[in-house]
């Protein structure tokens, strides 16, 4: 039996190991038994379907890299089983890609050959991992490089670059990008620099993990300006001028519709670094309400949000992928709008 659900993997042996446990105890995938291998692990898996057996030969890693993934899928080595602590998103991607069949510790199985297609989700309750893996590279200080690598995805970064624009140090950089290089969302064009490889993959990492009632706290206001874009301009002009002006940037359905035109904006909101004083609230006309509302002011726990920004008619905006994020489960067809924005093609383009 494993011992921990959660045990994180430092070693080699150690997911060998763990896989060996997992293979034992698998009820669905039926594996047939092989000998095991020195380090404890099968040297050869097959499980038959329709009278066929297919079998596979496991390659362990706790961090592969894209040219790893590349190479364990050359012709010569059609059977071929990476072994990971956890597939993401992107190792499956690239697993898919080349052709690789793959699986990890948490019951994730990607499986591929003549005949023969198994794409299982990772199974309940389980979370192992590489132990230097970053948990979430997509919450706190974190998510500010990935925010900022994709402000210009077409852009060849260097961490000092993204150390300054992002206000994370130099070795929370240095371990993000080389999970993401890891991950194949970034590839080096030399020993210094690298670029996004595709903002779509990283995009869609970044919306998976993303939690937004978890990361802002909301407050909605009633307001007797009905029509959003001057609405946005006397938010805009209240605030700039307020005494103590706190941080503000449009976001969801305004900004959007501001970069490229599809919905109409049924909601006026805004990330701010604290409320507007009471005077302002007054002045405004806007009166708090429980639900609903015209004005949304979302509060974030990790100002980040405010260090990428773009204007576009005088309005600070939120970048081009927070602007889509913020709009996945919104209601009021911004998930609409999102998809819009998402396949404009000055989408993520300074």
């Amino acid at each position: 039996m494993i011992s921990s659900k959660k045990t994180p993997i430092r070693y080699q042996s150690e997911l060998v190991h763990q896989f060996s446990q997992l293979i034992d105890q698998e009820s669905e995938i039926p594996w047939d038994k092989h000998p095991l291998s020195l380090e404890g692990g099968p040297q050869e898996l097959s499980l038959t379907f329709d009278e066929r057996a297919h079998h596979f030969k496991p390659q362990y890693s706790i961090a592969p890299t894209s040219e790893d993934i590349a190479r364990l899928a050359a012709p010569s080595k059609p059977a071929n089983l990476l072994v990971v602590p956890r597939l993401t998103s992107a190792l499956v991607d690239a697993c898919k890609k080349e052709r690789l069949s793959a699986a990890d510790l948490n019951g994730r199985v990607y499986l591929r050959g003549p005949g023969l297609l198994i794409d299982r989700r990772a199974q309940p309750g389980r979370d192992f991992r590489f132990d230097l893996e970053p948990r979430n590279v997509f919450v706190g200080k974190s998510v500010r490089i990935v925010r900022t690598l994709l402000t210009d995805p077409q852009r060849n970064w260097t961490q000092a670059e993204l150390v300054k624009r992002s206000g994370a140090s130099s070795g929370l950089v240095s371990r993000i990008t080389t999970h993401l290089l890891r991950q194949g969302l970034l590839k080096k064009v030399d020993a210094r620099r690298f670029f996004v490889t595709t903002t779509s993959l990283l995009l869609d990492a970044w919306a998976e993990a993303d939690d937004f009632p978890r990361r802002v706290s909301t407050h909605r206001y009633t307001a007797l300006n009905a029509e959003p874009l001057n609405l946005a301009r006397s938010l805009r002009n209240a605030l700039v001028h307020s005494p103590d002006a706190p941080l503000f940037a449009f976001t969801q359905w305004t900004a959007a519709w501001l970069r490229h035109p599809y919905t109409e904006p049924p909601v006026v909101s805004l990330y701010v670094s604290r409320l507007p004083s009471a005077d302002v609230i007054e002045k405004l006309g806007l009166r708090p309400v429980s639900d609903a509302g015209r004005v949304w002011f979302h509060i974030p726990t990790d100002e980040g949000v405010f260090l990428e920004r773009q204007t576009v008619e005088t309005l600070p905006l939120a970048t081009d992928a927070q602007i889509y994020l913020d709009l996945l489960n919104t209601g009021l067809r911004g998930p609409d709008q999102a998809q819009a924005l998402r396949e404009w093609e000055g989408f993520c383009r300074p």
